[in-house]
């Protein structure tokens, strides 16, 4: 039995990801279950045609010795420049941001709990820095796929975020973001 196109985008990125070197150490890079299981719940918002998109881009950077992950780290932490210049990059970072506040006042227990912080922090701890600089590691191909999928759920009146989350606590034990929101609150005032 062959592995699913999510998990080989899985794996291509987790091979990546215990190799980058940054200034913050991610807790998830020493555990695989927990990266995957944050991962896939992004990437099962995803279409068919962006994950190919995507694997073909950590497979060619694989090919010529590139670490995406590295990179997008690298980024976050300010050591190299911008890796690419797409204007659809501030275009989907906006969008994204949108969905993140409306999930922020919809959950905000488990939004403290599981997201990263809309705030000006000035590095990779805010969203919107976190997102671009891992944008900027994707191929126009991937890009460009990424906004249509994007433009296709607000046509839909759809929030990414807000499913991705969904699946996310889901795959975590919660009935849905309401119990996960019910928990966490409950916990917070103990």
């Amino acid at each position: 039995m062959s592995a699913s196109l999510l998990d080989l985008v899985l794996e291509a990125e987790w091979q990546m990801f215990v190799r980058v070197r940054s200034a913050r150490h991610a807790p998830c890079q020493s555990a695989p279950d927990n990266f995957k299981t944050i991962r896939s719940s992004l990437f099962e918002t995803w279409t068919q045609a962006m994950l190919t998109s995507y694997l073909a881009d950590l497979e060619q950077a694989e090919a010529v010795g590139r670490n995406l992950l590295a990179e997008k780290y690298a980024r976050m932490d300010n050591l190299v420049p911008p890796l690419s210049n797409s204007p659809l990059i501030d275009i989907i970072v906006t969008m994204e941001s949108n969905w993140q506040e409306e999930l922020q006042g919809r959950y905000p227990a488990l939004y403290r709990r599981c997201c990263r912080s809309m705030d000006e922090t000035g590095d990779g701890r805010n969203f919107g820095i976190y997102l671009g600089c891992e944008l900027e590691t994707y191929g126009d191909h991937t890009l460009q796929l990424y906004f249509e999928n994007i433009e296709a759920a607000l046509a839909g009146n759809r929030n990414l975020a807000v499913e991705a989350l969904r699946r996310l606590v889901c795959k975590n034990g919660y009935r849905d973001l309401d119990h996960a929101e019910s928990v966490l609150k409950s916990g917070e005032a103990a």
